[in-house]
């Protein structure tokens, strides 16, 4: 079973495009931004892949953005790594990790970039220490650049169905990082 973390545009984009069951939570019944929430998350699922695109953006306060984008993201990487014992963790990262910061940058925007560069940092470390494992769990960091969601108002270049690809292939063709820029 795969479960997408988050009722995103993007989460139901991969839905779309999976051959196999899919289920999908996040609020109300499930606040990311709490950690009871995530225990009750991972003690309610035991799923073969993990998709994480929870986020929130730059239209939420500092405690929000750190907690939801990156806290949360770790939290539940490693209690769903621990609960596995072979399957797939994917975290949905931003190329915004490539220009986090910038002159007069607004400082909620400013933390969204810098929730995901540590997100994408996160992975890269975690996949170190994991690398001489005797799970099988892969876990996977992807970089998507800006596709049209509710999440940014249908902004974007990307075509969601693209972004969602890259995902749907990285669970059939693992990795532990990609980045689309587009």
């Amino acid at each position: 079973m795969v479960l997408l973390l988050g009722k995103s545009d993007l989460a139901y984009a991969i839905q779309q495009q999976l051959a196999q069951p899919c289920v999908i939570v996040g609020r109300p019944a499930y606040d990311f931004a709490l950690k009871a929430d995530c225990d009750r998350v991972i003690m309610d699922h035991n799923p073969t892949v993990v998709i994480n695109t929870v986020a929130v953006n730059q239209n939420h306060d500092a405690w929000e953005t750190l907690t939801t984008n990156f806290v949360s993201a770790v939290y539940l990487t490693l209690g769903f790594y621990n609960q596995m014992q072979q399957g797939h963790i994917i975290n949905v990262s931003s190329t915004s990790t490539y220009w986090v910061s910038y002159p007069d940058i607004p400082t909620e925007r400013l933390c969204y970039n810098l929730s995901k560069e540590a997100l994408s940092q996160f992975g890269r470390h975690f996949n170190r220490k994991i690398v001489d494992s005797d799970r099988q769990v892969t876990v996977s960091t992807i970089e998507l650049g800006s596709f049209p969601s509710r999440f940014n108002g249908h902004q974007g270049r990307m075509p969601i169905e693209r972004a969602a690809s890259v995902i749907v292939d990285c669970i059939k063709n693992p990795r532990t990082a990609v980045s689309l820029i587009e």
